[in-house]
């Protein structure tokens, strides 16, 4: 059963996790894309606990760009406004190459999103870290 995140400054809430196989995600090269520090640190923390390799993060849109066009990630985990610009450009591009996405965001709601992308996977802060993990597991672990 999940708890609300009572506590001030807290960004996950640590729980109990059973034992999950994370040899589908070793390897797998996520590109991470996050421009509050430590928020950042604590995905890195998640996705290296997966044995998944950051690539990044990134902080600002035009390091995202610039990442996106050279390639070399299996997947994205990306804040939805970095530093006051909106992330939305460099997702068309990622959904033709099939990359697997998640995107985070201190809005929940989607309606505050396109159309187009309100269907992607996403995850509101202040974030669960079961729920991150599940959901990296979840898309991440595709083939």
């Amino acid at each position: 059963m999940q708890q609300s995140l009572t506590s001030g400054g807290d960004i996950f809430r640590r729980n109990g996790m059973g034992d999950h196989d994370m040899t589908s995600l070793a390897g797998k090269r996520i590109l991470v894309a996050e421009d509050e520090g430590l928020v950042a640190l604590l995905i890195e923390e998640v996705l290296n606990d997966l044995k998944c390799q950051v690539v990044g993060p990134v902080s600002r849109l035009a390091e995202l760009e610039a990442r996106v066009e050279a390639g070399q990630f299996d997947g994205a985990l990306l804040d939805v406004n970095l530093r006051g610009e909106h992330i939305f450009g460099v997702l068309p591009k990622l959904q033709r190459l099939g990359v697997p996405l998640i995107i985070t965001s201190g809005y929940d709601a989607k309606t505050l999103f396109p159309p187009e992308f309100r269907d992607l996977p996403r995850i509101a802060k202040p974030f669960d870290e079961a729920a991150l993990r599940q959901l990296c597991l979840k898309l991440f672990a595709k083939p």
